[in-house]
C-alpha cells in the first residue's frame, strides 16, 4: 500500500464518529421526519434505521474501496498459459546440528550438500539459489546462472552460517519463497532435512509454497534409528537429563509437508531419488521458452474500481428518501341536514 492509503483509509474515522452520532439520534427521534412513533410506527422505523445504517457501512466499504483500487496495492493471483521466460530453482538446506549426525557414514548435510550439487547439475540454464537454516535462514547465494557461485555458496552451507539454536524449518521456506517471480518464471522450491523442526511452522510455510504458484519437492536425510546430534566441533550435544540427544529421520512429518505444499517427498537413501530430482530439475530447465500454465499477480485495481461503484449505488439506494409519516384513513363526511 503507498504511503498516502493509509492516511485516506484513516479518514474513515470522523467519517464513522459522525455516521454513529446520527444513527442514535435517528434511533431515538422519529420526529426529525416530521412525525411521530404513532404516526410512523414503530417497526417502519426500525427498518428505517436499520436501511440507513447499511447505507452509511455501503459508504465506508466506496471509500475503503477506491484508496485501494487508487493505491495500486492490491494484486490478485491468476493462472495463464504464456511462455515460459525462467526457471528459479531455490535449495534451502537445514544446517542443524541433528543434520550432522553420521548414521555410520558421511553427515546427514554433507550427503545433502552432494545431492544438492548433482541434481542441480541437470538444471542447466536454470536460475540456482541456496538458503542454509538452523534457528534463522541466511541466503547464501541468492538466484544465479553463475555455477561456480552456486557451488561456492554450497560448500558454505553448514552450522557457521549463524549462531541461532534450532531448526526453523518454516522461516527457511519463506525465506526461499521471498525473492519476487520474474514474469513468466516457473519456480521449484527443494527442502533438504532430516525433518527435526523446532520452529513448528513448517506445514503452514509449506502451503505457502503451493499458494505462491511454485512446486516444492521435500528430500529427507536420516535413518530409522536414533543418532547422536553432535555440534560443530563433533561433540555430542547433552540434554537436560544428562544424556546425548539422539535424533532419527522425522519422515511422517517430511511427507506432511510436501502434503501441505502439493508436493513430492523423497528419501535420499533410496537409490532411485537421486535420479528423480535430477529428472525434476532438468524438467525445470526444459521448460524454458515451451508454452505453460503459469501463477501471474494481476493488478485488481479494475476490480475494486468496479467493487467500489456497486457499493456507491448501494449507499445510494439505501439512503434514499426519509419516511414520510403513515397518513390516517379519513373519516367519512356527516350527511348535510
Amino acid at each position: 500500500m503507498s504511503g498516502l492509503a493509509p492516511w485516506a483509509v484513516a479518514a474513515l474515522a470522523p467519517y464513522a464518529v459522525a455516521q454513529i452520532a446520527f444513527l442514535r439520534r435517528l434511533a431515538k427521534a422519529p420526529e426529525v421526519i416530521g412525525g411521530s412513533m404513532e404516526t410512523v410506527g414503530r417497526a417502519r422505523w426500525r427498518r428505517h434505521v436499520a436501511r440507513r445504517a447499511a447505507g452509511s457501512a455501503f459508504g465506508a466499504v466506496f471509500w475503503a474501496l477506491c484508496v485501494l483500487a487508487a493505491s495500486g496495492s492490491v494484486r490478485v493471483p491468476r493462472y495463464a498459459t504464456q511462455t515460459v521466460t525462467g526457471a528459479e530453482l531455490a535449495f534451502v538446506i537445514d544446517a542443524s546440528n541433528s543434520m550432522l549426525s553420521a548414521d555410520g557414514g558421511p553427515s546427514r548435510l554433507e550427503r545433502a550438500r552432494e545431492f544438492v550439487s548433482r541434481a542441480a547439475a541437470a538444471a542447466d540454464g536454470a536460475g540456482l539459489s541456496v538458503v542454509a537454516f538452523r534457528g534463522r535462514p541466511v541466503t547464501l547465494c541468492p538466484s544465479t546462472r553463475d555455477r561456480e557461485a552456486f557451488a561456492d555458496a554450497l560448500r558454505w552451507a553448514g552450522p557457521t552460517v549463524t549462531s541461532s539454536a534450532g531448526s526453523d524449518v518454516g522461516a527457511a521456506i519463506d525465506e526461499a519463497l521471498r525473492p519476487a517471480f520474474a514474469p513468466g518464471a516457473s519456480r521449484l522450491v527443494f527442502v533438504l532435512s532430516d525433518g527435526n523442526d523446532t520452529g513448528g511452522r513448517a506445514r503452514a510455510a509449506a502451503a505457502r509454497v503451493a499458494a505462491s504458484g511454485a512446486a516444492l519437492v521435500v528430500v529427507g536425510f536420516g535413518g530409522d534409528e536414533p543418532a547422536a546430534v553432535v555440534d560443530m566441533d563433533g561433540n555430542p550435544v547433552i540434554g537436560d537429563g544428562g544424556t546425548t540427544i539422539m535424533k532419527a529421520i522425522d519422515e511422517a512429518a517430511m511427507r506432511d509437508w510436501a502434503a501441505a505444499g502439493r508436493g513430492e517427498y523423497l528419501r535420499a537413501a533410496d537409490p532411485e531419488s537421486l535420479g528423480r530430482a535430477a529428472s525434476i530439475c532438468g524438467s525445470a530447465a526444459s521448460s524454458i521458452g515451451s508454452r505453460g500454465t503459469l501463477r501471474v499477480e494481476a493488478d485488481a485495481s479494475s476490480a475494486l474500481a468496479v467493487a467500489a461503484l456497486a457499493a456507491l449505488a448501494l449507499a445510494a439506494l439505501a439512503s434514499g428518501p426519509a419516511l414520510e409519516p403513515r397518513r390516517q384513513p379519513r373519516g367519512r363526511k356527516g350527511r348535510r341536514s
